[in-house]
């Protein structure tokens, strides 16, 4: 298997289970009767300032992985992947790893330059399709 698919099987696996270190916060704050409801806000409780951080380091994730996804797809279906594809495809998923545990973690610093990475190896990707 291609490279660039090994990523993107590995982005899909991590996308999978990402909402977990999020939901577990909510578990320790809420309970389990919340987790197991149809969440009804809980008066004079809130999330930890980590688990806040996973939850919006999770809906960041969704937000650019589709776009990481369909650029492999049309890559591998134009037969295009090479050495490039692949440095880029390995550090997407390097990036945004990252960017997940440091955004979680509080940060700040790295949290952007992980983002920056992340972001500009997908536009090459999404580049090389178009050239």
């Amino acid at each position: 298997m291609q490279f660039e698919y090994q990523a993107l099987v590995l982005m899909t696996i991590f996308f999978l289970f990402a909402w977990v270190p999020a939901s577990f916060g909510k578990l320790r704050a809420f309970g389990l009767g919340w987790v197991g409801s149809n969440r009804v806000p809980v008066k004079d409780k809130e999330l930890s300032a980590w688990a806040a951080r996973c939850e919006r380091a999770y809906n960041n994730l969704k937000d650019y992985y589709p776009g990481f996804a369909v650029a492999i797809l049309l890559l591998g279906l134009t037969d295009k992947f090479d050495e490039g594809t692949k440095i880029a495809a390995g550090a997407y998923v390097v990036a945004r790893l990252g960017h997940f545990l440091v955004y979680g973690l509080g940060i700040v610093s790295l949290r952007a330059v992980s983002f920056i990475t992340g972001i500009i190896a997908n536009v090459y990707l999404l580049i090389k399709i178009l050239i």
